[in-house]
């Protein structure tokens, strides 16, 4: 023990904290950090409690000495009190209209008692001018700056106010803008005067990576938000915060997938014209370290040889991905959420090991507790009856709380197009019981169209479309303002559609309603009555028809997942207008006639979505057979049709790469009539021939009349161009249309699209496709441009 520490052991405790305290506060006010109000000086500890004669404010240039007074509150007449005094201070510095700390002292002036505050007021700005700006409009500037004239003048205004500016200009392209303040007219009038030299714009031309031997330049080019120019699609503006993320992203892009020592950095190259700039990621991507050993911690539902099962991509001698180990996670929380552990957790850490390129991985689980589902309680359907939204849940009380079956449910409510939200999510606080709460937001279902489309299948057509996807037909209006109200006909979940379509080379009209769930069973039932009117090459075309069909979906036993339905057909048909040297298989089709048909189907779907599939397949077959309820014509029509989706890629926006790949094969048995026949070419077939443009010919003029057997493939790789609203396809279509079974004429095109997505033209996207002939026959009519498109007004 020292011997100061002795003396200090030597005092009575509570005499030492006293001894100890005085000592620390008189050096802290020596050191001048310690300080309660102004500091007093011998005339104002004087002053106190004399009567004050006059106050005084000294200093003051601009601000109204009147206004001052009113914050002081400080009047002659009244005693001096220390206390007073100092929140009149305090609140003269609240203000913000002074520098420093504003002070007040007290004066002996012929035996009177005088109160003065003493400030320095803060400088404001007289005016504020911008110079050298031509790529923007002073006033655009002037919205952007937080400067004004009246503004206290601050190094920190000032600053902002430039990079402000520069960042507006870097967005724009101008990376070599420079922007100064005039300190001369600053200093001596106030005056705000900021000169911009905005120098050349730069276009980004080139984005390089080196050192980059594990992924390619596109898959690195995903990761970051530096683009280069495209005339009208993309500035390509150089911004160095942006660069800086960007070198971020992809370090995180590599340590995510087991390069955990990668740097990123980026240089800049300019051009000579200084206009044009090339950005280079430079990638150390080091070594990628490997899985050395797999610990599971906390799971006692499942075994380790269970977990492994469930975690599939994560094995030992496998390189350490972030995005397979999240997949792998969800598919181990969603396992566990299918036996009533709904709050089931799973975190992976990983340390390094001492072996260099290994680390081990510990998968910690935590379980928590099983649950079954109590209530069902549905809320937000102001409209829809609880039946519809109940029937798409799929779950019952007393069962094991099932987190897959709850998120396959607000897929099918959504999918349904009767909501644009849904959500269940657990409630309750019982053990062992949790109620799903279904939250859902209507969608506006009723909508009327006026419009115009064109595609190159149909030409220029108009469309008047009222549509009701949430009809009731047996929720009649008690009274006219209930109807004129939209109060009526809306709740079931039918559909019921009026369309009308004149068209310079198509018309049609029909009027189509289904009900989903007839009896409330897994029943679909469909009417519908139609007209068409078409002008063909070799002929005209009218038919008029009426058809029903009902359908059952199984939801067990053998024929899970798989959909049944029977469709009956009656048409009237008149072709007309025959050209005396059409083929003679137009002319026999020629006049009236009648045409009835049955027609069942056997249909399963898995795809994700019903208009931009990812993954899943969708495969139906059907068999229609013309003439059985009578009618003028007997033949078969066999078809097959198989679409495969594959996810190949997901971006970091969550963006799909996706492979589709389709085939739709048919075969006509007996002596079907041309206008039921088989064509080929066309959007929905081979694109690259006109829509009709592949067919067995016959005649003088080598008429089109239709085959027997057709095959078309397609192979498509679809990916995203810019953001969700455009996508790029490429594809290669290939197929043939034979007189009989037979691949002797195959055709074969490739070709490139886009398709462009507008909210508020519905899920189905504008497409327009360029598609080139490989294989072709000499009498097929070939058509390089195809495009689909409508718009609403």
């Amino acid at each position: 023990m020292t011997r100061q520490t002795r003396m200090f052991s030597q005092i009575p405790p509570r005499r030492a904290v006293a001894v100890l305290t005085l000592g620390l506060f008189g050096l802290v006010s020596m050191m001048g950090l310690l300080q309660v109000g102004p500091q007093p000086t011998p005339e104002t500890v004087r002053a106190e409690g004399r009567i004050i004669d006059r106050v005084e404010i000294q200093g003051l240039r601009t601000v109204d000495e009147a206004y001052l007074q009113t914050v002081i509150r400080i009047q002659p007449g009244t005693p001096w009190r220390r206390e007073e005094i100092t929140a009149a201070v305090a609140r003269l510095a609240e203000t913000g209209k002074f520098e420093g700390n504003p002070y007040a002292e007290a004066r002996e002036e012929d035996g009177k008692l005088v109160c003065v505050f003493v400030v320095q007021e803060r400088p404001f700005v007289t005016e504020v001018t911008i110079l050298g700006n031509e790529k923007f409009k002073t006033d655009e500037l002037m919205k952007d700056i937080d400067l004004s004239v009246g503004s206290p003048i601050s190094e920190f205004l000032l600053n902002q106010a430039k990079q402000v500016v520069e960042r507006k200009y870097r967005e724009a392209g101008y990376y070599h803008v420079a922007v100064d303040v005039d300190e001369g007219a600053l200093r001596d009038e106030q005056r705000v005067i900021i000169r911009i030299a905005e120098g050349p714009r730069v276009k980004v031309r080139k984005i390089l990576f080196e050192g980059n031997a594990s992924f390619t330049p596109r898959r690195l080019r995903e990761q970051i938000e530096t683009t280069t120019y495209i005339w009208l699609l993309r500035t390509g503006a150089f911004d160095d915060e942006t660069a800086q993320r960007d070198a971020a992203a992809l370090k995180k892009y590599y340590v995510d997938r087991g390069y955990l020592n990668a740097q990123v950095g980026y240089r800049i190259d300019l051009a000579e014209n200084q206009g044009d700039l090339t950005v280079t990621f430079q990638i150390d991507e080091g070594q990628q370290h490997l899985i050395k050993s797999i610990e599971y911690v906390g799971n006692r539902v499942y075994d380790n040889d269970r977990v492994s099962s469930i975690m599939t991509r994560t094995n030992v001698g496998k390189p350490i991905d972030a995005d397979i180990l999240k997949e792998d996670r969800e598919k181990l929380v969603a396992a566990y959420g299918q036996e009533g552990y709904i709050y089931t957790e799973v975190t992976t850490t990983h340390v390094f090991d001492e072996e260099d390129g290994y680390v081990n991985l510990t998968i910690d689980v935590k379980e928590r507790e099983q649950y079954r589902f109590g209530r069902v309680e549905v809320r937000g359907n102001r409209n829809t009856k609880d039946k519809v939204i109940r029937r798409e849940l799929r779950f019952f009380p007393e069962e094991l709380y099932n987190t897959t079956a709850t998120k396959d449910a607000e897929n099918r409510l959504v999918e349904s197009r009767l909501f644009s939200e849904a959500t269940i999510t657990p409630q309750g606080e019982l053990p062992g019981v949790r109620d799903a709460l279904v939250e859902v937001a209507e969608a506006q279902t009723t909508t009327v169209l006026f419009g115009v489309g064109v595609t190159s299948n149909n030409g220029l057509v108009g469309s008047v479309t009222i549509e009701n996807r949430n009809f009731d037909l047996f929720d009649w209006p008690r009274t006219a303002g209930q109807l004129f109200r939209g109060r009526a006909f809306k709740g079931a979940g039918q559909t019921l559609r009026l369309q009308l379509e004149p068209g310079t080379e198509v018309s049609r009209g029909r009027i189509d309603f289904r009900e989903p769930y007839l009896l409330d069973q897994e029943i679909g039932l469909g009417l519908g009555a139609y007209v068409f009117e078409r002008s063909r090459e070799e002929y005209d075309e009218e038919r008029l028809g009426f058809y029903t069909s009902l359908d059952r979906r199984f939801r067990e036993g053998i024929l899970k997942g798989w959909a049944a339905e029977a469709a009956f057909r009656f048409e009237y048909i008149d072709i007309g207008s025959v050209d005396w040297l059409a083929a003679d298989e137009i002319k026999d089709d020629a006049g009236d006639s009648w045409l009835t048909s049955i027609k069942p189907s056997l249909v399963r779907d898995t795809t994700d979505s019903a208009w931009l599939p990812s993954k899943g397949y969708r495969f139906k077959t059907s068999y229609e057979q013309a003439g059985a309820m009578g009618g003028d014509y007997s033949f078969g029509k066999l078809m097959v049709e198989h679409d495969h989706y594959f996810t190949l890629h997901k971006d970091t926006f969550d963006r799909k790469h996706i492979l589709h790949l389709g085939a739709t094969g048919g075969q006509i048995f007996g002596d079907a009539p041309v206008f039921e026949r088989f064509y080929g070419g066309g959007i929905g077939s081979i694109r690259g021939f006109e829509f009709r443009g592949i067919s067995p010919r016959a005649g003088l003029r080598d008429d089109r009349v239709g085959g027997d057997f057709m095959l078309v493939t397609t192979a498509e790789y679809s990916f995203p161009i810019m953001g969700k609203v455009l996508r790029g396809v490429a594809f290669t279509d290939m197929g043939t249309v034979e007189d009989d079974f037979g691949m002797s004429d195959w055709r074969a095109s490739v070709g490139i699209g886009a398709r462009l997505y507008i909210k508020y033209f519905g899920p189905i996207p504008l497409a327009f496709d360029l598609a080139f002939p490989v294989t072709k026959n000499s009498d097929d009519d070939t058509q390089v441009f195809s495009f689909s498109f409508g718009t609403t007004f």
